[in-house]
């Protein structure tokens, strides 16, 4: 990885909070400080590279996501200050906007006089936000996994319930990923993210184009569907509460998944409350997903399980933790994994500073 690179990683997805998807949007459109890649040319690197979009229209949304949302200045931080200028060069814009910051970053980091340190001590605490996609770097949710599945094969759905960032969306895609071979019952798995649609018009549209069938809703919707075998997975299920969506949309998810001895849906959907928090839409009627999707709590990790984590991140560099510093990680995380994950990257890279200076 050139320092470019690194800058983009550590200096950009880092620090205003990037999702595993739009950092390597932003890798593949910014591959250098003086290339900027259009939509289709980042889609078109989805083949070699699956967390990429595979459509230009995917792409721009998640772009209009992150300048909008991520990159936007806010009180407490700097952002770029074109983020809503309806400019055809915007992207050219977001680079020379990045280029000062980097050339600032490079200063900082003595890339110019400093020799390269050794691969091994590149480091092992990566991704630091958002979903882990790759099965080998998810650690600690073994359980989790098996209890949902099992919940699966006897027949329900599963909500994922857990605070922000506790690893709702990368347990989605192990499920996601392990679903051909953990399903008693072979189902299609489809996974949607909530955050990139903004209404029920949007939902039926990405459904059906990811099921393959014409847009439709309602009873056409539900005599499509008939004919398939479907695991739905909704990641950031608390965006059906915004006002684009309706109660109709989650009756008729419910209708799909319910009532029947193998529905065309099983749902698997995450959500920061409980469910009859997150959906009280009326006094006398349950939420829409209740009685349908049983909940399984996602918490954060004892002491044990940090202490494995650091170990297993640990086993093949050649820096040790110290105990004042594996409890001081575990109080300031709180056993929360994304925290930990990036009070680790600190920590390590405290140990590669100090290599550096006495090369």
């Amino acid at each position: 990885m050139n320092s470019w690179q690194n800058f983009l990683l550590v200096d950009v997805c880092l620090q205003y909070g990037l999702s595993q998807t739009e950092q390597a949007i932003l890798l593949a459109k910014f591959p250098d400080e003086n290339t900027v890649n259009d939509n289709n040319q980042v889609a078109d690197q989805s083949l070699e590279n699956p967390l990429l979009p595979d459509s230009e229209d995917t792409v721009r949304k998640h772009m209009w996501n992150m300048y909008h949302k991520r990159l936007s200045p806010q009180p407490d931080r700097e952002g770029f200050p074109d983020y809503n200028q309806r400019i055809r060069d915007k992207d050219a814009k977001f680079l020379a906007w990045l280029k000062p910051k980097y050339l600032e970053w490079l200063r900082t980091q003595n890339y110019n006089i400093a020799p390269p340190v050794p691969a091994s001590t590149d480091n092992p605490f990566i991704p630091l936000n958002d979903i882990i996609t790759e099965q080998h770097l998810l650690f600690g949710r073994e359980r989790e996994i098996a209890r949902v599945f099992e919940t699966l094969n006897s027949g329900s759905s599963v909500a994922l319930i857990g605070e922000k960032k506790i690893g709702k969306s990368s347990l989605l895609q192990a499920i996601y990923q392990q679903a051909q071979y953990q399903l008693l019952k072979p189902r299609k798995a489809i996974y949607l993210n909530l955050s990139l649609i903004f209404n029920d018009e949007d939902f039926y549209d990405e459904l059906c184009y990811q099921v393959g069938i014409p847009v439709s809703k309602g009873r056409q919707l539900i005599r499509e569907l008939q004919k398939q075998q479907l695991l739905l997975l909704l990641d950031e299920v608390q965006q059906m509460t915004w006002d684009g969506f309706t109660r109709e949309l989650r009756q008729q998810l419910r209708g799909l998944a319910d009532g029947q001895a193998n529905p065309p849906l099983r749902l698997v959907i995450a959500a920061s409350e409980h469910l009859d928090v997150l959906f009280p839409d009326s006094r006398d009627n349950p939420s829409p997903f209740q009685g349908v999707c049983i909940e399984e709590l996602i918490q954060p990790w004892d002491e044990n399980m940090v202490r494995g984590f650091i170990d297993s991140r640990l086993v093949n560099t050649q820096v040790s933790f110290t105990e004042e510093e594996i409890i001081q990680l575990t109080q300031e995380s709180g056993g929360h994994p994304q925290r930990l994950m990036y009070w680790c990257h600190r920590t390590y890279s405290r140990y590669i500073e100090r290599m550096k200076t006495e090369l």
